[in-house]
């Protein structure tokens, strides 16, 4: 499967999640735009939005290497229709629809 950095940062900034799976084990890649302050989550670290470029750029670049090999995964937890549907049904403090 072919990962091209704007179908990442697209993918991504839509709230979908990337499993990427080392020789070591794996972690997830996600985004959260609407979340105050907005973040990416990298490696178990949550980072600034503004990193996201950087992000994409450090996974495609060890895809390139053959260091990693990544999927599309069904996010976990609460299950909205985007990012920006979970960040207002929180704010509001509505319940979230858990599976």
């Amino acid at each position: 499967m072919s990962f091209e950095r704007e179908e990442l940062k697209r993918r991504l900034t839509s709230g979908e999640s990337l499993e990427v799976v080392t020789g070591g084990g794996s972690y997830e890649v996600w985004a959260e735009p609407y979340a105050n302050p907005p973040t990416v989550i990298y490696e178990g670290c949550v980072l600034p939005y503004r990193a996201l470029e950087q992000v994409i750029e450090a996974v495609v670049e060890a895809l390139d290497r053959g260091e990693v090999k990544c999927r599309w995964v069904e996010p976990q937890g609460v299950h909205m229709h985007g990012c920006e549907e979970a960040y207002r049904a929180r704010a509001a403090g509505k319940p979230a629809r858990w599976l």
